[in-house]
């Protein structure tokens, strides 16, 4: 018991302070930064957390992201519902060309097809929790982000916008 609360405090404490650092991701990033931290400085051996707390957490991630859409949303959505779909086709069809190459080389990791999908991190790492597939999506999802993220300035400035 005092292992998972000294997990979930390493997690907030990580959270809070990359927020607060105000960097891409960061209190998601920082979560999973300040655990793994913990879990390596206290021995490395994996700390399961209890059902109903992942489940709950699970409840409140899917309340932030539902809770963002509204009629004005969907309605905004309108004009750009085509190029919308269009850009998740290719990007859907993009990450599994990847994943096929991946594994063609021998170098996919388990849950590839889910690795390498578009998605909101917390939103992928929550389904590959859900199917016990290992640390490798949150891993792939959370270098996408950080490279999104922090390579965005330089590739709108290149674009023109």
């Amino acid at each position: 018991m005092l292992r998972i609360l000294l997990t979930l405090l390493a997690a907030a404490a990580g959270g809070l302070l990359f927020a607060r650092l105000h960097l891409p991701g960061g209190t998601i990033i920082g979560a999973m930064v300040g655990a793994a931290g913990y879990s390596l400085l206290a021995g490395g051996a994996q700390v399961t957390l209890p059902r109903p707390l992942v489940t709950g957490a699970y409840v409140v991630i899917g309340a932030v992201i539902g809770s963002g859409i509204t009629r004005g949303a969907l309605r905004d959505l309108r004009p750009v519902a085509m190029p919308a779909v269009l850009s998740a086709v290719t990007i859907i069809a993009a990450g599994l060309v990847i994943a096929l190459v991946l594994r063609t080389l021998g170098i996919a990791p388990d849950a590839v097809v889910l690795a390498t999908s578009p998605g909101a991190l917390s939103a992928m790492t929550a389904v590959a929790a859900e199917q016990d597939s290992g640390v490798a999506v949150p891993i792939f999802h959370t270098v996408r982000v950080v490279l999104v993220l922090s390579s965005l300035p330089l590739l709108l400035r290149l674009s023109g916008g």
